[in-house]
């Protein structure tokens, strides 16, 4: 079962760079759904940042690991799930735009095809919670 693609954003009262800088922090399991219970950093580039992360989700009765692969764009991060026992396809993209004084709107968009039977509109609801939840603290931790 797939999820139709799941767009949200928010506006920051903070600069692009501040917001990317809480984007990268994928080790604070804050930064992903409720369903996260752990993160760990497997690999990062020169410059410091996370490009491989796993991490362990636990929703409804399912647990499993899932490793993602994390590339940096010009003002985008964007993570591609590479393995994952419960996860087909996974990628979840932040892009950060510069609004003038201070702010940004940060947009994330996301997919998921699992490979477990659950209704579609379900899959779509918590796809869409877990990216209000996410940007929220992302909001928290950049305007703090």
């Amino acid at each position: 079962m797939s999820s139709e693609p799941v767009v949200r954003e928010v506006t920051i009262n903070a600069p692009v760079e501040k917001v990317l800088e809480a984007v990268q922090d994928l080790e604070n399991t804050d930064r992903w759904a409720s369903e996260a219970k752990a993160a760990s950093i497997r690999s990062r580039d020169d410059q410091g940042r996370p490009t491989r992360i796993v991490v362990t989700l636990g929703a409804l009765r399912f647990t499993t690991d899932a490793t993602y692969e994390v590339t940096y764009g010009d003002g985008s991060v964007t993570l591609t799930c590479v393995d994952a026992r419960l996860i087909r396809e996974s990628t979840i993209a932040y892009t950060a735009h510069d609004e003038g004084g201070a702010r940004t709107r940060l947009v994330m968009s996301s997919t998921m095809e699992v490979s477990v039977r659950v209704p579609r509109w379900g899959l779509d609801r918590a796809m869409g919670s877990s990216a209000e939840k996410n940007l929220a603290s992302i909001k928290k931790d950049a305007e703090g």
